[in-house]
């Protein structure tokens, strides 16, 4: 008989090729919220283009790309046998905390919400976003310890025994993975206003100093002689007949070469935003003292424009159109 499972559930059957493809279950606690934020970003966008308010449609792609794969974490294969071996839930780990809060981001969905919102609700908003607790919350040494030590947390502490047997626990630290991610990558993007800009010299170095976190939290698993939560997986492992040290060490693997790589990722595209953001400010300058002074075609050299007078006592070589020509033959 199979041993209780998920604190309601029964243990699925052992892990294989085909389970990988068929496996689904539904948590309407994932699939509920999901399916709301879906529907409100798409009536945003309809009340901003109504308003004659472009909108990127890869930021629309962006964002039902995220709310795919927090679906995918939570109710494919991944989400059958997060509670059964701890190499799934690794991999879930990693896409609710690391992978899934990027494509939320780009798709900008606190501007969205502002330029799409009225009255009321849109000062609310606006308070929430410049209030001292989120300017706490995103703060970048806040932000980025609650994100390296997270998953220390859950890991090494009772709470992951209770979070793999308990469903409501289980779907808090869904959303609570969800969030620390969010609160993290968000400002780190920097497309939604949030209270605590950041140069994009330090959000590279945020970005990289998420990688040797992960070396630190995958290495241990893989050389520890003992199993996390014993009891729980050696009772398994007794069903199944499988090996739960071998899956732990898959698991150890899993949160380093995966958190590294997602960390690879996201420095290749911090460089290619920064170059960008450094494209544009220079069109910007260039707009601003065209402005200023005109096309630079039309603009006198500063020894006319400061002193007329002065222009008159320069060689005649020099008060020419064609300056340089006529210099390098006076030279000759």
């Amino acid at each position: 008989m199979n041993p209780a499972f998920g604190g309601t559930d029964t243990l699925p059957p052992p892990l294989d090729l085909s389970r990988v493809l068929t496996s689904w279950t539904v948590e309407p606690w994932v699939l509920f919220p999901v399916v709301v934020l879906g529907i409100a970003y798409l009536l945003g966008v309809r009340t901003v283009r109504r308003r004659g308010v472009a909108w990127q449609r890869s930021r629309t792609v962006m964002w039902f790309v995220g709310l795919a794969i927090i679906a995918l974490s939570t109710s494919s294969v991944i989400g059958e046998y997060d509670n059964a071996l701890f190499s799934m839930t690794a991999v879930q780990h990693m896409l609710l905390q690391m992978v899934a809060p990027t494509p939320l981001g780009l798709a900008a969905p606190v501007t969205l919400a502002l330029r799409a919102l009225r009255g009321h609700p849109r000062r609310t908003l606006l308070a929430v976003t410049h209030s001292r607790y989120l300017g706490v919350l995103t703060h970048p040494v806040v932000a980025y310890t609650l994100f390296v030590v997270t998953p220390f947390i859950v890991i090494y502490s009772p709470l992951f025994e209770l979070s793999v047997s308990n469903p409501i626990v289980h779907n808090l630290m869904h959303l609570h993975f969800v969030l620390v991610g969010a609160l993290l990558y968000w400002p780190l993007l920097g497309i939604d206003p949030f209270p605590n800009p950041l140069p994009y010299a330090m959000r590279l170095l945020l970005v990289f100093g998420l990688g040797p976190a992960h070396i630190v939290l995958g290495i241990p698993i893989m050389l520890r002689k003992e199993l996390i939560a014993p009891d729980f997986f050696l009772r398994i492992a007794e069903v199944w007949g499988s090996d739960p040290f071998a899956d732990q060490k898959t698991g150890g693997a899993i949160l380093w070469i995966f958190g590294d790589v997602v960390v690879l990722l996201l420095l290749a595209g911090m460089f290619v935003q920064w170059n960008r953001s450094e494209h544009r400010e220079q069109r910007r300058v260039d707009r601003h003292l065209d402005r200023l002074h005109g096309e630079a075609s039309s603009v006198a050299p500063w020894w006319v424009t400061d002193d007329p007078r002065a222009a008159r006592r320069l060689p005649d070589f020099v008060q020419r159109e064609d300056t340089v020509p006529a210099a390098q033959e006076e030279i000759r």
